[in-house]
């Protein structure tokens, strides 16, 4: 069962080794049935693998091995195919609560509709198309404040049948910005949350979403968002979905070049933002893609925003307490919240099994089920 466990997560001998702190020696010989590991090892190995512990007891395993990697196109030097364990757990996490979603929504009669992909001849104004398909309005997005502007993308997305998750673990030495998983009905995006990443967090929303149009499952990196002018078959699509992402935030007929002239690249980027309320990290990208600055301009504005980002976080003296049902909404899915309240409040879930699904405390899940969050 170690070895079945250790597979269906995908880690490799020596990261499994790693995330349990033993010899890959001692992991071996647990496998190979030579010598049982300890109990506060296997109770670390259920942590690691986000199993539960009494899996390792069964004399079989409980379904057939079902993991498959999701392609890797991360292409700045020193990532690429870097494999940390913490980011296959991530990634275990989100597609578990994928089918745990799935057995609730069964469990209230929803019915399931697969998910469009944008036709391959899509071309022309493919951006206003995918933004009438979203339900994008002008009007709404003019009146929000920019704090506001990342959640109405995201609403806007799940909406369309997609579940997007939020994780402040995935490894920074994974150089992952975000990861798209493609299926048929509820395909999934996943997002690194914290620090300087927020800022990007519109743009690789975007980005991960044109892969799901294009039905291609991801793993992305940072420099994988600057691609236009691809030297290999996955830096094609990396290009293509740069393109739509930047089409459906920043759709070119409403570009007009005769704007920016005059305009240093900082002040491009500032203009852009204002129009178009996205970040100015997501107005940098659009604007190269557009050839308004170069790609130096484009690092240049990019390390420009990461060290102001940096400035201001220096300047907190005091950290803000996010309410935990709000973290869990970021890390579950606000559709995993909606259909297991759904599901509590009909009866068909205890409010124990709603609070381990959600992760919080059985009286929060009682506020919340009777409308108050405090």
């Amino acid at each position: 069962m170690l070895g079945w466990a250790r597979e269906e997560v995908g880690y490799s001998i020596e990261q499994a080794a790693e995330a349990i702190g033993i010899s890959i020696e001692t992991l071996l010989a647990a496998e190979n049935g030579e010598r049982p590991l300890t109990l506060n090892q296997l109770r670390k190995a259920a942590e690691q693998y986000d199993f539960p512990f009494g899996y390792f007891y069964l004399s079989e395993p409980p379904y057939e091995k079902s993991f498959k990697p999701v392609p890797d196109f991360r292409v700045e030097p020193g990532l690429i195919g870097v494999n940390h364990y913490r980011l296959g757990l991530e990634i275990k996490r989100v597609r578990d609560r994928r089918l745990i979603f799935m057995d609730v929504m069964a469990s209230l009669g929803t019915q399931t509709e697969s998910f469009l992909l944008l036709p391959e001849t899509s071309t022309e104004n493919v951006g206003i198309t995918v933004r009438e398909r979203l339900g994008i309005s002008e009007a709404e997005l003019s009146n929000l404040e920019y704090d506001d502007v990342y959640p109405y993308w995201k609403n806007k997305i799940e909406r369309d049948g997609v579940l997007v998750y939020e994780s402040q673990y995935i490894p920074d030495e994974s150089g992952v910005l975000g990861v798209a998983i493609f299926y048929e009905t509820y395909p999934i995006i996943l997002l690194k949350r914290g620090g300087e990443y927020n800022a990007r967090k519109l743009f690789t929303l975007l980005h991960e979403y044109a892969h799901l149009l294009m039905g291609r499952s991801a793993i992305n990196d940072a420099v994988a968002q600057t691609i236009d002018q691809p030297i290999s078959n996955e830096g094609q699509l990396e290009a293509h979905c740069n393109q739509l992402a930047a089409d459906i935030l920043v759709p070119p007929t409403k570009i007009n070049p005769k704007d920016y002239e005059g305009l240093s690249a900082a002040e491009k980027m500032e203009f852009l933002a204002y129009k178009f309320k996205v970040t100015y990290t997501t107005a940098a990208v659009c604007l190269k893609r557009f050839n308004l600055i170069t790609r130096f301009e484009l690092s240049e504005l990019i390390e420009l925003r990461r060290k102001a980002r940096k400035k201001a976080q220096e300047k907190k003296t005091a950290e803000i307490k996010i309410p935990r049902e709000n973290i869990m909404r970021l890390d579950m899915g606000r559709p995993m919240f909606r259909a297991v309240l759904d599901a509590y409040g009909n009866g068909l879930l205890d409010v124990f099994d709603a609070s381990k699904i959600l992760n919080l405390r059985v009286k929060k899940i009682n506020k919340l089920a009777s409308g108050s969050s405090s």
